[in-house]
């Protein structure tokens, strides 16, 4: 279970709620559901770390 990928989702609502949330999964590729199904790879830490980033600018956190 992804559990950082996840919290990624989690902070984008903290941060602006559904749209939030959606912009992320749009810039990633991978719903919030699939992430909980999904590894915690490096490769998707990463790519959720610069969507989160170009989202959320000094909100994003590395996970």
């Amino acid at each position: 279970m992804a559990e950082k990928l996840v919290k990624y989702f989690e902070l984008a609502g903290q941060h602006g709620g559904l749209p939030v949330k959606m912009r992320l999964a749009m810039k990633t590729a991978v719903s919030a559901q699939q992430a909980a199904q999904l590894p915690d790879s490096p490769e998707l830490l990463e790519r959720f770390y610069q969507a989160s980033r170009e989202i959320l600018g000094a909100n994003a956190k590395r996970l």
